[in-house]
């Protein structure tokens, strides 16, 4: 269901640790199924950030997922992610206030800092600085943290662009999530 002709047959499908980082996107697994071995580089890439997401906690990074998604725009990975969200907080209400605007949302400001850092990076990556970090290292985040959420806004960017650019549609067992401009 995109843009591009796909095929079920083609997509490996995720199994193992961080198979769940793909769970029900059949529709972008199908087009991306035309490249087997892309398709399986970034399954390996998505697992390896998926399976042990310290020195972040797990609502961290779905927080990440969840605000550069809708930073992009990309409603397709929004409504996946968006129940992710969900599930990590445990308050599904916390989790669509974070969609429509984090910075409005019952967040802690450490979270906030650390999506600042990532709705940044997402829309002005040359114009990020030291301080960009030094901001972030003063909520508390070691370097490892920060290497992390940047190689996290980076991946969740880039199945953004692939989502949107082919056009994938959302399946019709998933619903769409609101989400707000967060820029």
């Amino acid at each position: 269901m995109s843009w591009i002709r796909a095929g079920v047959a083609n997509a490996p499908p995720p199994d193992g640790a961080g198979a769940d980082s793909f769970a029900g996107m059949q529709s972008l697994l199908e087009a991306l199924g035309l490249d087997t071995a892309g398709t399986r580089s970034i399954i390996e890439h998505g697992r390896s950030l998926a399976e042990s997401p310290a020195p972040l906690s797990a609502a961290q990074v779905e927080l990440i997922g969840v605000v550069v998604s809708a930073t992009n725009g990309c409603s397709y990975c929004v409504a996946h992610y968006g129940p992710r969200l969900a599930r990590a907080l445990g308050d599904e209400s916390l989790a669509r206030a974070v969609a429509r605007d984090y910075r409005e949302a019952n967040l802690a400001a450490r979270d906030r800092v650390l999506l600042d850092y990532a709705v940044a990076l997402t829309c002005e990556p040359s114009e990020r600085k030291q301080e960009d970090v030094e901001r972030v290292r003063e909520y508390g985040f070691d370097d490892a943290a920060i290497l992390r959420a940047t190689h996290l806004a980076a991946y969740f960017g880039m199945i953004n662009r692939i989502a949107s650019g082919l056009g994938v549609g959302l399946e019709p067992t998933i619903r769409v999530w609101e989400f707000g401009d967060q820029r």
